[in-house]
């Protein structure tokens, strides 16, 4: 059997008349063998080669076989190395005590070439298959970049490292603007495209030790160890501006090429509790996220400069929707229609350009949901979490594909703080949700037949 590439096999057997013959068995078919004479050398040699399988001898001077297996199990920079132990002796009892301390197999001294071949390619292949699934385990699928469990554990640890060293450490959160517009607009695999873009250009601005993930859709986060707030802020505005850069170049079902463009709302934290954990950060980080969001987008917002960093979701819709309010006063007293609420423009947008099935879609919208406000303040009442997950879960999707964006924006901190069950927050934010869901249902009454 040909090997996919040269594997090293570390012998480790006092007996140099065995360590001559599996050299030779070994080399032949393929392998690099390095040898040893004991227990204690085996373990210099693991501190500075790479070796991917040990044959162990069970009995020595010095350390036994044994005792030399428990040490190789316990240091992590050989924990991983699979060991198969060689004996002339055929005792079940240690051949159980090599199995239970961590052994892949155990072969029978004068071995058989074929067979012991064929046992140290399975033990190879099951730990590159280990490997892999640990891998995946990790791994986001799309990107390449850590998933959200594992950012959430290299995280917590960089925490518990930064605690100890007494170092700083910021968290950032970023969310790409108005994506689901790209996945209604081209489809899901142009998405997938600007999400690995994207993901390919955070890992490029980012230092090898900062911890970057996907936490889910397009949203995605950065734990920079060591790092003061300055630095983190000007590593992030990096990253914004190469983003605000990004041409990503489709190929419509024309033939014709497109170039999409994206920007990034982010928001960080500096941690300055050695109790916090990083869902907390996250949690003040997001807050600053949404004041980015609601301010304009394509901005870099530190949570450490906003009062009351972790309820400004809140103060940063009502400030929009004010002065969103006021811009819709304006055009209205200079006689141009407006559908109250909606940005009508992206609304049809999300349907191709097909104003009629866009006003179409407006009807169909105030049918089933114009009464959500009051089934809502009544599941908040009755602190029916599920009925108020599903309604403001549903009412967010629909609001962002009719246009309705700053209704997005309150449904999706109402969303949020319903997920956290943030009780404190939910009937502030109600208080915002429903004179918008009201507004944005008077301006499809006000323009639409709706009977």
């Amino acid at each position: 059997m040909v090997l996919d590439k040269e594997y090293t096999v570390l012998v480790v057997d006092d007996a140099k008349d065995t360590q001559m013959l599996l050299e030779f068995d070994l080399s032949a078919a393929g392998y690099h063998v390095t040898s040893c004479d004991s227990g204690e050398q085996s373990l210099a040699l693991l501190e500075n080669n790479v070796i991917d399988l040990i044959l162990l001898d069970m009995y020595m001077p010095g350390l036994s076989g044994l005792e030399t297996l428990t040490r190789i199990k316990a240091q992590a920079v050989s924990a991983q190395i699979p060991v198969i132990m060689l004996s002339a002796s055929t005792d079940e009892d240690e051949v159980v005590a090599a199995l239970e301390l961590g052994a892949g197999d155990y072969v029978i001294k004068p071995y058989v070439a074929k067979v012991l071949l064929a046992r140290i390619r399975t033990a190879i292949r099951l730990k590159e298959k280990t490997a892999q699934l640990e891998y995946l385990a990790k791994t986001d699928f799309l990107t390449g970049m850590n998933n959200r469990g594992s950012f959430f554990e290299l995280s917590s640890n960089a925490i518990s490292l930064a605690n100890r060293a007494e170092q700083p450490l910021v968290a950032a959160m970023f969310d790409i603007d108005l994506f689901k517009q790209v996945n209604d607009n081209y489809g899901h695999d142009v998405g997938d495209q600007v999400l690995r873009s994207f993901s390919k250009t955070m890992t490029e601005v980012f230092r090898d030790y900062d911890i970057v993930g996907r936490i889910g859709g397009e949203e995605f986060a950065v734990c920079l160890p060591n790092t003061s707030c300055d630095d983190a802020f000007i590593a992030c505005e990096r990253l914004r501006s190469q983003v605000e850069k990004l041409s990503i170049t489709i190929t419509n079902d024309e033939g014709n090429e497109l170039d999409i463009k994206i920007t990034v709302s982010v928001g960080l934290v500096l941690a300055q509790d050695d109790y916090q954990t990083i869902d907390e950060l996250l949690k003040q980080a997001d807050s600053a996220l949404y004041y980015a969001k609601a301010h304009g987008r394509n901005q870099v917002v530190n949570a450490n400069t906003l009062i009351n960093p972790v309820g400004i979701e809140r103060d940063a819709i009502e400030v929009t929707l004010a002065a969103k309010d006021k811009s819709l006063s304006e055009q209205e007293g200079i006689g141009i229609l407006n559908y109250d609420g909606i940005d009508f423009d992206i609304g049809v947008n999300n349907v191709l350009g097909d104003e009629a099935l866009f006003k179409e879609i407006l009807v169909m919208f105030y049918q089933d949901h114009h009464l959500d406000g009051q089934k809502l303040q009544s599941a908040i009442l009755e602190q029916d979490i599920v009925t108020a997950k599903h309604i403001a879960h549903t009412l967010k999707g629909v609001a962002c594909s009719v246009g309705a964006m700053d209704l997005f924006e309150v449904t999706k901190a109402l969303d949020l703080a319903i997920n956290e069950n943030d009780k404190n927050d939910l009937d502030g934010l109600f208080s915002l949700l429903s004179p918008e869901l009201n507004r944005v249902m008077k301006g499809i009454e006000l323009h639409l037949d709706i009977s």
